[in-house]
């Protein structure tokens, strides 16, 4: 069984529409790049995966269970968690009050805990910065920090908005690294949004490029750096 299904998804905003009429499925611990240019609709589908966006119609299920219709909370709840684009942390909090914001739906705080010290080996930096306030750390940082605070939820299946936004070649070489260890180490099922289509293929997974509210390719991620499916997402014919 897929462990997401998103089926005859449509979004709307007015009478602007965002996807149109979505369906793909991602397996148990796989790892899904969404990509393409920008407008293409890759947040407002993870908007909408992780109830932060109403769907106009459609279908999103996680693990046979329904998740459309349902708030953030109770998808997180479910299993599903979401790294927002720009990290989106709280500056005026410190690197562990941050982490332990996401495990108020959590009532089994000794694996609370184990999922601290977790966080805290898979990113030592934050382990360094613990008691710093977390606006001080630099961007870099402050996306590691999102990441492990979603990790803190317990997800089966996390959500990655654009997590090389605005990072140096360097970090967002160092911010994959640790990402693809804890989906190895958790077995988590990834699904991620990112602008750089090219950065995705020399990670590796599977990839969908989307133009206009639609998918246009869906294969494995090295392979579209080779062929014209990356030219075909930016400029091709989205009909």
């Amino acid at each position: 069984m897929a462990k997401l299904g998103i089926h005859d998804l449509a979004v709307r905003y007015g009478k602007l529409t965002a996807i149109s009429d979505l369906s793909f499925t991602v397996a148990e611990g796989e790892r899904l790049f969404i990509s393409g240019p920008n407008g293409a609709g890759k947040s407002s589908l993870l908007g909408a995966i992780s109830g932060a966006v109403p769907a106009a119609h459609g279908r999103i299920e996680m693990d046979g269970d329904i998740l459309s219709g349902l708030g953030p909370e109770r998808i997180a709840r479910r299993g599903l968690s979401m790294v927002p684009e720009g990290r989106r942390i709280f500056g005026e909090l410190t690197v562990q009050e941050n982490l332990m914001v996401g495990t108020g739906i959590r009532r089994d705080r000794a694996a609370v805990a184990d999922d601290l010290e977790t966080a805290f080996t898979a990113f030592p930096i934050l382990r360094t910065r613990a008691q710093a306030p977390a606006g001080a750390l630099s961007g870099g940082q402050q996306q590691m920090l999102a990441i492990a605070r979603a990790l803190m939820t317990n997800p089966k299946v996390m959500l990655v908005d654009e997590p090389s936004l605005g990072l140096a070649p360097k970090v967002v070489d160092e911010v994959y690294d640790r990402l693809c260890s804890l989906q190895a180490l958790r077995g988590l099922t990834l699904v991620i949004v990112e602008q750089s289509s090219t950065r995705a293929a020399r990670v590796g997974g599977r990839m969908i490029l989307m133009r206009g509210g639609r998918i246009v390719a869906d294969g494995d991620a090295a392979g579209f750096a080779a062929a014209d499916l990356l030219s075909e997402a930016y400029f091709g014919d989205p009909a």
